[in-house]
């Protein structure tokens, strides 16, 4: 079978990396990072990829897996979906910004120290500027190539987060016009009913009506 995703032992060290980080910043709850520690041991020795297994199941099926509850199956959903864990940027940006920087791939270690020390970027965001305005194209040992391929990783990294905002939107969107159609198809029953048996119904005008706004156009949800 064809590989997805990231690997489980990447999905791991996410994971660890996780809960090394909540370990330097003195995180008062062991049980979170032993949640993360089990976590990760579990997937590193699961037989078949998580990725696949999120892939054919959902959230849903992560959750199904022994130690990985609500919390741990948005992390590892959003890791195989975007390669990247909200919360670890967080932690990371938090803890040791060039850490996080080093995430980005076409960077490295090296690199992400010089893009702190000698540009003062600390974020992803910043990265992105500094890639677009000739700053980090100007680093010496960087040059128009390397440049453009991490600006290009950047906007992959950026926008896919902007995208599923979208799709959740207009989700909701979709949800909450569904709910106002049974809404008026129960009413029209209920004065269709009231009709019949003879009873008198306040006028339309007096019924409050809600109305949903579309904020995209049709699309897939």
């Amino acid at each position: 079978m064809t590989p997805i995703g990231p690997t489980n032992i990447e999905l791991a060290e996410a994971l660890e990396q996780m809960a090394e980080v909540l370990v330097r910043q003195g995180e008062s709850n062991p049980y979170r990072m032993q949640a993360y520690l089990q976590a990760a041991g579990m997937i590193r020795e699961h037989p078949e990829p998580v990725a696949r297994v999120y892939g054919d199941g959902g959230r849903e099926a992560l959750t199904s897996l022994p130690g990985i509850g609500v919390s741990l199956a948005h992390h590892i959903a959003q890791y195989v979906e975007t390669g990247r864990i909200g919360l670890r940027d967080r932690l990371l940006r938090a803890d040791d910004p060039a850490a996080l920087l080093a995430t980005v791939p076409g960077v490295g270690e090296r690199l992400a120290s010089r893009l702190v020390v000698e540009l003062g970027v600390e974020s992803l965001a910043e990265l992105e500027r500094a890639a677009h305005d000739g700053r980090l194209q100007e680093l010496d040992g960087v040059g128009p190539r390397r440049t453009e391929a991490i600006r290009l990783q950047l906007n992959s990294i950026l926008n896919r987060s902007s995208r599923r905002r979208a799709r959740r939107l207009r989700r909701q969107v979709a949800q909450l016009a569904s709910a106002q159609r049974r809404a008026e198809a129960t009413a029209e029953q209920a004065t269709e009913a009231a009709a019949e048996q003879g009873e008198v119904q306040p006028a339309d005008d007096a019924r409050p009506v809600a109305t949903i706004y579309s904020l995209f156009p049709p699309a897939a949800a």
